[in-house]
């Protein structure tokens, strides 16, 4: 079936027994259960098969109270025998919660494992997410912040690896009222279903939730479901009951003598909405109201009681004490212990207990216990969705309470729901003898999956948003304070305690300014930067004393710099122009504030505050972090102003620099990599290189994850090395930065950005295959995390450069054409030079005038700013090409100059591929030198692709069959063709064979 569009399920005619006693007895919803089956039966048909899986994702979409919950439950009761059904349910009150829906899916199935076991699952990534898990506390407030792309794509590969190790029971999820799920927890599964490019999952995903708004302009969470949905195997819509259906529940509930006149206005009083037909049937057998035609004119007064403010009003019948209990239930959500009820309301443990007696006598609220009192129910009784709310059976996902610090003493919990098997060791099993007492990780907060069966909840969400929102708002903010301050007193955390305090009005309280800043610490170490961001805009809300606004502000800004540069630049320009931060902090502040307008393509404007913090700041290590900012964005700008005297007062200021800290290992990357754009002599750009390492390496301070410096000083030591012939080098470093980034769990942005600069390396050693792939993958890795980033373009431009060396010029021009490749150019520059490599892909397609004028404009752009590298910048040696055959007088001083500089620059590659371009306007004999030189040149460089070029150019020069033969060999061992001809031929190619 097409995912596209959701599918209503027909409306079958009711038969008081489902013919099939699989099904359960639901009441029409034959459709949805044969749906679910099928999935089922195929997920465990490609697990026995041992061959690969077949799960997937079903979607089902339907109004409050439609039945929902009772489809996943029949759906758990038909899977558990041969699956293991993982549940969690999103909450009206706990979409601020991050990770409270995975943490409900996964901590139960991890349970079952031991400490090692779990940390194998984890894959090397567990101190990143055991925090987000609730299994472990966060990191200190000194580590960076966790990288949530990382995150997500750490627990999606946990949920494969756990699938594979349960793959004789394979994982079934079922998510209840995902448009209540956390943002956090449904970005995870968004991951984990795209992880199989083919959609054969290894688990089946089932949400259920209420319709989406209309319109393309979804975001958020409507935006996540709306993308699951659309690679569902199947999305269905439940559709109200039948009038039928309406009056064998009629009959079925009040007797058989039910007549025709009381149905028909019991399904036109309910809509036939299951969960009020339900509760007014209760209520009306309650009432011993006779199911007649008499009887039918009650019934709407009656329905009233089971909606909105007919549900408050029941509670309230109930007296002062249920309702105020009902009230603290609806305001703590996943936390309603009886403890914590007592303490909340100022009840006794005896009074919770009546008083929770009566709700669930009343169908107001329901317990675990009572759940589990359903699972042994008779099957051949129709049920039908949300019949009887007060009694769900085990499918009804368990409530999941968030971390608390340090962890207390508690028993390890038992599972009487879950469904989960003994762990099956389809990876290789440890050996006994590794934990002869194998220890179970418990959540870092007693119970955080596992309530007790007196906890508490509400029997249908529509109860629950009913008595949440019939208080009055200064009653509901009262109650999150109290709130706030039982949960503190009880040892939960602040992450924990934040979301009511989110609620309070502001009131100067400077006590709750600390605890939403130690929440937001504790939610950016779990990958949460959205949740710490609300923290610190209500923080800022409360407001902070004058001595700790900005650093707030400053805090604010750092929370957002991954996920919000627009707003990071706002925040931080905000904190710097109030007084009140360390001299430290306003330098770190000015520093990413840099950054953030980096990212938002201001340069020009990231380079100008730079400048000016770094005139106000004594001299020292401080005031050298920032100039060598300033001078890195100075130098990425596409465009400067005067970027000579720039280059000169940075060779100035590195004189004499000796690398003897990382302020000064810093600048003198920032001098090597401009030293080697403007084609000075490559020995030069080495030595400022490995000054700037130490062993070869970056320095303690200034590696690819330390968040003082960033990732772009050890790029630019790495790009300036492969520039400069020196790719083992780059190759070392970009490694580790490969490395460093997977540890670390920096899956975007900042991974892709080291496959490109890996793809750089294969690139210019000439192994064109291993440069694609690295290239692709890059593109990959950022396509996920958005569209149009500066590692896009250099990622875009350099596979284009590969795939015209592959010979491969029409996927280079679809590569071009799918990421916008050329102008307008970006206000950064794109590396290898964007223009030149554009120019070469209209070289190869036979558009020269096109390409003649893109390299001329390259050419502008770049003479003026001294930057005159041939092999970073080729456009001098392709406009030549271009204009050899009808301007050589032209080609040749272009040639002339080309030579020039590479004869500077002193590499072999740089030689190499000056003397080919010289070569087109030279007479034959001097054609045939000086290729002959090139050809030296390149063999001792490492660049085997453009060896292969020389050594073909040299057989076109002489005919010899040996260069044809050695050039074909070279092509073929860096995966190019030499089939394709040169759009431009030198006119040193028309000379006999020998």
């Amino acid at each position: 079936m097409s995912s596209d569009p959701e599918q209503p399920s027909p409306v079958t005619p009711f038969a008081p027994m489902v013919p099939d006693g699989s099904h359960g007895g639901l009441l029409e919803r034959d459709p949805e259960l044969a749906a679910a089956a099928h999935a089922v039966d195929e997920l465990v048909a490609g697990a026995t098969a041992g061959g690969p899986v077949r799960g997937g994702i079903l979607v089902y979409r339907g109004e409050a109270g439609i039945g929902k919950t009772t489809l996943l439950r029949e759906i758990q009761r038909t899977a558990r025998d041969r699956c293991t059904v993982l549940t969690a349910r999103g909450g009206e009150t706990l979409t601020s919660v991050p990770f409270h829906v995975t943490r409900q899916l996964l901590q139960p199935a991890l349970d079952r494992f031991d400490e090692e076991d779990v940390r194998l699952l984890c894959g090397g990534h567990f101190d990143l997410l055991a925090p987000a898990l609730g299994l472990a506390p966060p990191p200190s407030a000194s580590a960076a912040p966790a990288d949530p792309q990382g995150v997500r794509d750490g627990l999606a590969k946990l949920l494969e690896r756990l699938a594979d190790r349960l793959r004789d029971r394979p994982p079934v999820l079922l998510v209840d009222d995902a448009h209540w799920a956390d943002a956090e927890s449904l970005a995870w599964l968004d991951a984990f279903t795209r992880i199989r490019r083919d959609r054969r999952l290894p688990a089946l995903v089932v949400l259920a939730h209420r319709p989406l708004s209309e319109g393309p302009q979804r975001t958020g969470v409507p935006a996540v479901l709306a993308a699951l949905a659309d690679r569902a195997v199947v999305t269905l819509g439940l559709h109200a009951l039948t009038l039928d259906a309406t009056a064998a529940l009629a009959r079925e509930t009040l007797g058989g003598h039910a007549d025709e006149p009381f149905c028909r206005e019991l399904w036109s009083v309910t809509s036939g909405n299951p969960y009020e037909t339900v509760e007014l049937l209760a209520k009306a057998r309650d009432r011993m109201l006779e199911p007649v035609a008499g009887s039918a004119s009650l019934l709407r007064g009656l329905g009233a009681e089971a909606r909105g403010g007919g549900l408050v009003a029941r509670v309230e019948e109930l007296g002062v004490g249920p309702t105020q209990l009902a009230r603290a239930i609806a305001v703590l959500g996943a936390d309603s212990t009886p403890g914590l009820l007592a303490s909340l309301a100022g009840m006794s443990p005896t009074e919770v207990a009546e008083h929770a007696e009566l709700l669930r006598q009343a169908r107001i609220v329901t317990t675990r216990a009572d759940r589990e009192a359903q699972t042994g129910r008779a099957q051949g009784k129709p049920t039908v969705p949300d019949a009887d709310p007060g009694t769900e059976d085990a499918s009804t996902p368990t409530t999941t309470r968030e971390p608390t610090y340090p962890e207390p003493t508690h028993p390890e919990p038992t599972h009487p729901e879950s469904t989960l098997p003994e762990p099956a060791h389809s990876e290789p099993a440890l050996p006994e003898s590794a934990h002869p007492e194998p220890t179970h990780l418990k959540p870092v907060h007693p119970g955080a999956a596992h309530p007790s069966p007196a906890h508490l909840e509400f029997a249908h969400p529509l109860i629950a948003s009913a008595v949440y929102g019939s208080m009055s708002p200064a009653a509901r903010t009262a109650l999150h304070g109290q709130a706030a301050w039982v949960l503190t007193a009880a040892g939960h955390g602040p992450a924990a305690v934040s979301r009511h305090l989110l609620e309070v009005h502001p009131d100067e309280d400077q006590d709750v300014v600390a605890q939403l800043r130690a929440a937001a610490v504790e939610h950016l170490a779990v990958g949460a930067p959205d949740a710490a961001r609300r923290c610190l805009e209500r923080a800022l809300n409360e407001p902070p004393g004058p001595d700790a606004y900005a650093t707030v502000l400053y805090e604010l800004g750092c929370a957002s710099l991954l996920t919000a540069p627009a707003a990071t630049v706002r925040h931080l320009s905000s904190a710097l122009d109030l007084p009140g931060l360390g001299d430290d902090l306003r330098i770190d502040a000015t520093y990413r504030l840099a950054q953030a307008l980096a990212h938002n393509n201001q340069l020009r404007e990231a380079a100008r505050v730079l400048a000016a913090e770094a005139a106000r700041t004594p001299p020292g290590t401080d005031r050298r972090r920032l100039q060598a900012a300033n001078f890195m964005y100075e130098g990425f700008q596409a465009v400067e102003e005067d970027g000579p005297a720039r280059s000169r007062r940075l060779a100035d200021l590195t004189a004499h620099f000796t690398g003897a800290d990382n302020s000064e290992r810093a600048l003198l990357t920032v001098r090597g990599f401009d030293a080697m754009m403007r084609g000075e002599p490559a020995d030069e750009v080495v030595r400022l290189c490995d000054l700037a390492l130490v062993d070869g390496i970056p320095a303690r301070g200034l590696g690819w994850t330390d968040p003082t410096w960033g990732f772009e000083i050890p790029s630019l030591t790495g790009i300036a090395y492969a520039f400069s012939d020196r790719p083992d080098q780059a190759g070392i470093l970009f490694t580790e930065a490969v490395r460093a980034f997977e540890i670390s769990g920096w899956s975007g942005a900042h991974l892709a950005f080291a496959h490109t600069l890996l793809g750089l390396v294969h690139r210019r050693r000439g192994n064109l295959p291993r440069a694609q792939h690295y290239l692709e993958e890059g593109l990959r890795l950022a396509d996920r995390v958005g569209n149009g980033l500066p590692v896009h373009w250099d990622t875009a431009c350099l596979l284009v450069d590969t795939l015209v060396a592959r010979g491969r010029t029409a996927e280079a021009r679809s590569v071009a054409d799918h990421y916008s490749f050329g102008p307008p150019w970006p206000g950064a520059i794109v590396l290898p030079d964007g223009p030149s490599v554009l120019g070469r892909l209209l070289l190869a397609e036979g558009r020269v005038e096109e390409a003649v004028d893109t390299l001329e404009a390259a050419a502008e752009a770049l003479v003026g700013r001294g930057r005159h590298h041939v092999v970073w910048a080729p456009w001098p040696l392709d406009l030549a090409r271009a204009l050899a055959p009808t301007d050589p007088d032209r080609a040749a001083g272009i040639a002339a100059e080309a030579r020039a500089h590479a004869e500077r620059i002193g590499t072999p590659t740089a030689l190499g591929e000056a003397l080919r371009c010289t070569a087109l306007v030279a007479d034959p004999p001097e054609a045939r030198r000086l290729l002959t030189e090139a050809v030296a040149h390149l063999a001792a460089s490492p660049s085997r692709y453009e060896e292969a070029r020389a050594h073909l150019d040299l057989a076109r020069a002489t005919g010899s069959a040996a260069a044809l033969a050695k050039a074909t060999e070279l092509a073929a061992a860096c995966g190019a063709s030499l089939h394709t001809p040169d759009a431009v031929t030198a006119r040193a190619s028309f000379h006999p064979p020998e």
